[in-house]
């Protein structure tokens, strides 16, 4: 069950984002919605998606425009290279992941805006810290959300 061209389409989101993926039909939670394929690399890359440590899928045709969402809509099961919903999904959705769910460390860390009500603020890997100029930042956000 490879992505087919019927059912997903890479467009630009917009000049900030750039390309995000579109799905052209519904799939409902839980359900199956691609099997993820690409180059087994040894090295961290944009685009790349971390299997287990020191290997990476690197995919720039499909899942290496997968969107972040710290309310994500699909999850990426890397063991079996695997996309399922975890929520329902409408055609002309984008598919959001969140990427800390398969990363370590990321190939840049950079400010989220998922718009999510629990949006982290700044998208990492799973074990890395909020990167050094950043951390000043978070804290900026985090004030004009207390104080408004």
């Amino acid at each position: 069950m490879f992505p087919r061209k019927q059912d997903f389409e890479v467009v630009v989101k917009d000049e900030v984002v750039g390309l995000g993926v579109i799905s052209r039909r519904a799939f409902a939670k839980g359900e199956l919605v691609a099997a993820l394929s690409g180059e087994i690399i040894h090295d961290l890359r944009q685009h790349s998606l971390q299997i287990e440590p020191d290997v990476h899928l690197y995919d720039v045709y499909f899942s290496g425009y997968f969107l972040h969402s710290c309310s994500p809509n699909v999850e990426l099961d890397m063991k079996n290279l695997l996309v399922y919903a975890v929520r329902d999904i409408q055609p002309d959705d984008y598919l959001f992941m969140d990427y800390a769910q398969t990363e370590d460390i990321l190939f840049k860390q950079f400010p989220c805006s998922c718009g999510s009500e629990n949006c982290r603020g700044w998208i990492t890997g799973r074990k890395e810290q909020v990167a050094g100029g950043a951390s000043g930042l978070m804290e900026d956000i985090h004030k004009e959300e207390i104080h408004g």
